[in-house]
């Protein structure tokens, strides 16, 4: 409860500032003050509660409707690098440090210009623009085509270790930055609502390419991209097979979750919610970003798809953003049966880590579901 309070009292600093500067002029014209501070108490009496339970969830839910961007070191980011042998570069938040720190890019500029070349502009909904990334299979012609989705807060650096594992199996792979994140433009944040429309003309522009109009299409989110896809695919025709990493189930348990963070040692700790001003803030971003948070439940739309529709679902065991426990229950709506599903469970690793922390297994996992696509 110390942050409502902090904010709070903030939020009434102005007004009891401003109320000293009253109080200054009237002593210096020597009016007694003793009604006008009977006044400003009874006045800071109503704004406190007010600015507690109105002012402050009010800019929070605004804060997350507008100011969701990419973080800060993620923000150099200008694309996939391939070298001139053929292999992807997968870069870090730590090399994207080093070069700013030497001032210089790691590569020559042929590598830069290629990047380039395969940076595309997709018009998505309401008037967004998505900058989208095409990494071309590692040998061609290509088998597959795969449309990937990052998380919050990050942009398709995310996505570039999954790529590298796509691409040498033969997938040409096309890294989408959501609205409000990497290079596309801002927007008003839905939490995969509009996202996932973002998403359906993505993948309309990836399939107007000549090279891979015919192959499967394969779909990967994870963490918030999961979202978009799941909202996307009833819209998306002939999906080959879906990857959901992290999947969220519904978004108003996963905003009560994110609001209710708590890791030991952590300093985002202070951030920390409790009712009812989680659910006021929820009901706050809905309003300022137009869109009912509870209508965002991919569960319930997962649970519509054909059953033959291939699908992996990872789950790690130290996620508390989206909870094993959660994942199971997702993975138990799906229709198909086992073996058109995989839920694929990593222990001892957290939110969204088991393409890093587990890369080897992570890749025989995507190798399992190229092998069962729908053609």
């Amino acid at each position: 409860m110390t942050f409502p309070l902090l904010a709070a009292l903030v939020f009434t600093l102005p007004t009891v500032a401003l109320a000293l500067l009253v109080s200054v002029a009237l002593w210096l014209t020597r009016k007694r003050q003793r009604r006008f501070w009977k006044v400003v108490g009874w006045v800071h009496l109503v704004l406190f509660p007010l600015h507690l339970f109105v002012t402050f969830p009010a800019v929070l839910g605004y804060v997350g409707s507008r100011l969701i961007p990419t973080r800060g070191d993620e923000r150099l980011y200008d694309g996939p690098r391939i070298s001139a042998s053929g292999d992807l570069l997968v870069q870090t938040r730590q090399t994207l440090r080093a070069e700013q720190e030497a001032g210089a890019p790691s590569v020559d500029a042929a590598v830069l210009a290629d990047v380039k070349a395969r940076t595309h502009r997709v018009e998505g909904a309401d008037g967004v623009t998505l900058q989208v990334y095409r990494v071309p299979a590692k040998a061609a012609p290509p088998t597959s085509v795969a449309v990937l989705v990052h998380g919050m807060f990050r942009s398709s650096i995310e996505l570039e270790p999954v790529a590298k594992m796509l691409r040498n199996r033969g997938c040409e792979c096309w890294l989408v930055d959501q609205r409000n994140h990497g290079g596309s433009t801002r927007a008003p944040f839905t939490g995969g609502m509009r996202e996932s429309r973002d998403l359906i003309a993505a993948v309309r522009y990836v399939r107007e390419q000549p090279n891979v109009r015919e192959l499967p299409l394969v779909l990967f989110g994870v963490s918030l991209g999961t979202c978009a896809v799941s909202l996307a695919l009833p819209d998306i025709d002939d999906v080959g097979g879906v990857v959901l990493d992290a999947p969220i189930e519904d978004l108003t348990a996963a905003a009560q979750r994110m609001l209710s963070f708590h890791r030991e040692g952590d300093r985002r700790n202070f951030t920390f919610q409790y009712e009812p001003w989680r659910s006021l803030v929820i009901t706050s971003l809905g309003l300022w970003s137009g869109f009912d948070v509870g209508d965002v439940r991919p569960i319930e739309v997962l649970a519509t798809l054909p059953p033959d529709l291939p699908m992996l679902i990872v789950s790690e065991g130290l996620d508390d953003r989206a909870p094993p426990e959660r994942v199971a229950e997702l993975y138990e709506r799906l229709p198909m049966p086992e073996g058109v599903k995989e839920l694929w469970k990593v222990d001892d690793v957290g939110h969204g880590q088991a393409f890093l922390e587990q890369p080897a297994a992570y890749d025989a996992a995507l190798g399992r579901l190229l092998d069962r696509l729908r053609r």
